[in-house]
């Protein structure tokens, strides 16, 4: 082990709240037991969240005993409109599924801050954005007159209320969507103002053998943007071994193992700029020199897994107020590993985490179910088939349905999928689908969207950064090298690459 020490910084100005504050702008479901009588915790939440995004405004309430969303189903009469239609059938009865976001400006007679809110939420109701799909209706102002302006979402037309909501923004949600996360999460993706193309895009990762780091984004169109030199953004002088990313309410978290042996935090805001990077281990503790890093996203928080030299896989959680659980050995519930070289982790709706580590030949798989219990490690390829000795894994979810790809080396880049059952379809070889080839490659990634797509990033000894993409129906793309469109990664080799994708859209 190496001896603990004081707090390391990669930049000469960094105070621990770097790490662990970003307490409600990272997001996350709120703590248990945080939440008032008939509300959900997680709608507690997104009201901490609305008051985050706007310094200033208060919380109108989001439980009230009288006719509508803001009351219970159970507290409504049954021909009462928030309680008739389907969606508003489902979901626990005893919650509310409203929420005031008051304006004090607005109440002075000052409508611009309360008007950008408003006219978002218009703009994308008009526009039937995906986002809101788990959203009734929302009322507020979005001038300077008299008369409230808003949209009911399910029945996609202008509706309106009385003169209180131009001062305060009201939003109704599917009552079968009260302790969802990800409807609020979108929600708060239109509230900040991003588009849809942002909403859905893919976050590529990457260090180069130069010691860089870079970043590029897909949209869900298709375009990139250009590498971006992640190093100068944040400061760091770190020389990476490894990278990880997720995307965590729409702000990428990066990780890195440094060739100090340490791991690295490092959050790229939904405006885009990059905050500096933190040491994890003076939060999560000291395990040893660290060699790789995995990292998803569950329920709003930050899982992430990493090996030691100690031969040894270790997890912990960034929670939603910013502070780690200690690094905890998974061997110690999985069973023990030996040889370990490569780790991934794929995070899933219903809180369990799934976890694919590469142990010496074999490919090793566990899970860890929602009460925090680990399953024993099961040989992948005992089901899947053994294309030979595998180098590096990546893995994600897809609607419930886990998604490994791993890189065999001249066996080439591979796909396999772990079902609800438990059962694994065979390791497919990529190059077979694609009508072309990758080469031989260094590292592997990918990324999952609801729509079924699996995007997937191999990274080739000739310098390509290969993209691909498996449509929802199983058919493949073409490679096409990302180089082409998003620029040189730097200088030298890619080496080790991510992918994160923003609301599993």
């Amino acid at each position: 082990m190496k001896p603990r020490r004081t707090t390391r910084r990669l930049t000469t100005v960094l105070a621990a709240t770097t790490v662990v504050a970003g307490v409600l702008t990272t997001g996350g479901v709120h703590q248990a037991g945080a939440a008032p009588a008939n509300t959900s915790p997680v709608s507690t939440w997104l009201m901490q969240q609305l008051l985050v995004l706007q310094p200033g405004t208060t919380d109108g309430g989001i439980y009230d005993n009288k006719p509508g969303y803001h009351n219970t189903r159970a507290g409504n009469r049954s021909d009462d409109y928030s309680v008739t239609d389907p969606q508003d059938q489902g979901g626990p009865s005893n919650l509310a599924a409203a929420y005031d976001w008051t304006f004090p400006d607005a109440q002075r007679g000052s409508y611009g801050t309360i008007a950008v809110y408003s006219n978002r939420l218009l703009a994308a109701g008009r526009a039937n954005d995906p986002r809101l799909e788990g959203w009734r209706e929302f009322f507020g102002q979005t001038d300077n007159d008299t008369a409230v302006e808003g949209w009911d979402f399910r029945k996609k037309v202008a509706a309106s209320s009385d003169s209180s909501h131009l001062w305060h923004i009201h939003l109704s949600e599917n009552r079968d969507r009260v302790t969802s996360h990800d409807n609020k999460v979108a929600l708060l993706s239109v509230l900040k103002g991003e588009t849809v193309n942002q909403w859905r895009s893919t976050q590529l990762f990457t260090s180069n053998s130069s010691g860089g780091l870079v970043h590029t984004m897909r949209g869900r169109d298709g375009s990139w943007t250009r590498f971006g030199d992640v190093k100068s953004a944040t400061g760091a002088t770190v020389t990476p071994v490894d990278t990880a990313s997720a995307m965590v309410n729409g702000e990428q978290h990066a990780l890195v193992a440094g060739d100090d042996g340490e791991l690295w935090h490092a959050i790229r805001r939904v405006e885009g700029p990059w905050t500096v990077f933190g040491n994890v281990e003076d939060f999560a503790g000291e395990i040893g020199t660290i060699t790789r890093v995995a990292a998803t996203e569950i329920g709003g928080a930050l899982h992430v897994v990493v090996l030691s030299a100690g031969d040894n896989v270790h997890h912990s959680i960034r929670r939603p107020n910013g502070s780690w659980t200690p690094l905890h050995s998974v061997e110690a519930f999985a069973g023990d590993l030996s040889d370990l070289t490569d780790v991934a982790a794929a995070g899933f709706l219903n809180g369990e985490l799934q976890v694919a580590a590469v142990s010496g030949i074999r490919l090793m798989h566990t899970l860890r179910r929602t009460d925090g219990n680990w399953s024993g490690w099961g040989d992948v390829e005992a089901y899947a088939g053994n294309p030979g000795g595998p180098l590096s894994v990546s893995a994600t979810e897809v609607n419930g349905i886990f998604h490994l790809v791993a890189n065999y080396g001249f066996a080439g880049v591979r796909h396999s999928t772990r079902l609800p059952s438990g059962s694994w379809t065979p390791l497919l070889k990529i190059d077979d689908y694609t009508g072309n080839r990758t080469g031989l490659a260094l590292d592997v990634a990918t990324v999952g969207f609801t729509s079924g797509e699996l995007h997937v990033v191999a990274l080739a000894t000739s310098g390509a950064v290969w993209h691909a993409a498996r449509y929802g129906g199983g058919g493949w793309s073409s490679w096409g090298d990302v180089r082409g469109y998003a620029g040189d990664p730097g200088t030298g080799l890619a080496t080790r690459v991510s992918l994160a994708a923003g609301w599993r859209s």
